[in-house]
């Protein structure tokens, strides 16, 4: 009698073991995506579909509670599981989800205003208080909370700057508690916010080596992000006005140019980033000359002027950062300006246009004389030209070139002009042979 034993066949195939790894590999990124989704809908459903038993006061102890619990439970993982990304991706959505606090707490601040009453707010974004000190009390408790996830999470994301940047970034979320609302207060805020978080991120950055790693990234663009609730929440909330967006154009900008100078380790990233820069430095401009338009602040013969010269020096500035596209950068920079001038002598004409085209064409060739960048200075040099030009030109028909004083204008300006010729002719001649020569050295 014969047992015939039958065994399973215990091996694994190669080929799926190794699809087993990758997916394992896979797994952690795609739970973390999973659960940053879950949450950020989760923040969206209570802000906008709001839960409204329980008052406004016991909607944002909720909010406020969401808040810390992303910081204890990043905390905590990053502690006991010895893992630092979900740490460290907890702690960045709790810091993003500051700046709804602030928001939300600066909202019940300006519910005790007299302004308050004059807004109608959607019913899930009208969050208000009982009175001012009911306000004030639940901001303090608020700040108990608040301000160690601050501490906390810029302490783990960027380290050695992270008492500076995290000081930065509550002064950023307390403008949310101005109870302001006016368009052009809020928007002259968010420019001295802008400059301010701008010269002083940049300045830590420059001095802190932890700048330059995806953590320290994050917490230099995260600076930006009180600023931009601000201002979408003037412009979503209350009549939209021309003046505030052309502020968003130049807060874009700022952010761009930001997250673009610490992108140098994904060189086609950051070219990408520069290139998009050049619609807000548009859009500036635009915005600036319609806002002057619009409010009638300056003569029509100066808003074009003024605009070009705005777009021009923002495309000006990337140039001087921008690794790839210098001269085209420049030259589309000077192009906007001469365009600019050169259409409002055109189209407007007039003293005050050709004066215009002169003066900043002299102030362009003397910063391209300087830098020794053909390219301006020979863009300066042409305004220059055709404001002078025009200027000669307009002058004759005021004055009548037949008139004794404009012949004996002109006469005196050719023996001066004939007189140096034939003293110093030589000397003028090498003057410029040499020039040329140094001239043809220049960057472009």
């Amino acid at each position: 009698m014969s047992t015939e034993i039958k065994t399973w066949n215990t091996s694994v195939d190669p080929v799926d073991d190794q699809n087993g790894l990758e997916l394992m590999k896979k797994l952690p990124s795609l739970l973390r995506i999973l659960g940053t989704t879950a949450l950020l809908v989760a923040m969206y459903s209570f802000l906008v579909k709001g839960w409204h038993s329980g008052g406004d006061v016991f909607r944002y102890i909720l909010m406020l509670g969401h808040t810390g619990a992303m910081t204890a439970i990043g905390l905590s993982s990053g502690h006991w599981l010895k893992e630092g990304k979900g740490a460290r991706l907890l702690l960045t959505l709790a810091l993003v989800s500051v700046a709804a606090n602030f928001a939300i707490l600066g909202a019940f601040i300006f519910s005790q205003t007299s302004a308050a009453a004059t807004v109608n707010y959607p019913g899930y974004v009208a969050w208000s208080v009982g009175s001012l000190s009911t306000a004030l009390g639940v901001t303090g408790l608020a700040l108990v909370v608040l301000l160690p996830v601050v501490f906390l999470g810029f302490r783990v994301l960027s380290r050695s700057m992270s008492s500076r940047l995290a000081v930065l970034f509550l002064i950023s979320n307390m403008a949310l508690l101005v109870p302001l609302r006016d368009p052009h207060l809020v928007g002259y805020m968010v420019v001295v916010l802008s400059l301010f978080v701008l010269g002083f991120s940049g300045k830590t950055a420059r001095q802190d080596v932890s700048a330059r790693t995806h953590e320290g990234m994050m917490a230099l663009v995260l600076q930006y992000l009180p600023i931009g609730v601000l201002l979408c929440r003037n412009l979503w909330l209350y009549t939209p006005d021309l003046f505030l967006l052309t502020i968003l154009a130049l807060t874009v900008f700022f952010a761009l140019r930001q997250v673009g100078m610490h992108l140098e380790e994904f060189p086609g990233i950051r070219s990408l980033v520069e290139v998009l820069s050049i619609l807000p430095a548009l859009g500036f401009g635009a915005g600036i000359g319609a806002t002057m338009i619009e409010n009638d602040i300056f003569t029509s013969e100066l808003i074009l002027p003024f605009a070009s010269l705005a777009t021009a020096c923002l495309i000006y500035e990337i140039s001087t950062r921008a690794r790839d596209g210098v001269t085209l950068y420049r030259a589309l920079s000077v192009g906007v300006l001469c365009t600019g001038l050169l259409a409002n002598m055109l189209f407007l004409g007039g003293v005050l246009a050709a004066m215009m085209s002169a003066v900043i064409g002299i102030a362009v060739a003397v910063y391209g004389y300087m830098k020794q960048q053909r390219i301006v200075f020979g863009g300066g040099m042409l305004t220059m030209s055709v404001g002078l030009i025009y200027q000669l030109y307009y002058a004759t028909q005021i004055f009548h070139l037949g008139s004794w004083a404009s012949l004996a204008v002109l006469g005196m300006a050719a023996i001066v002009i004939g007189s140096t010729i034939e003293c110093h002719g030589c000397r003028i001649k090498l003057m410029l042979t040499a020039w040329k020569a140094k001239y043809g050295d220049w960057d472009l």
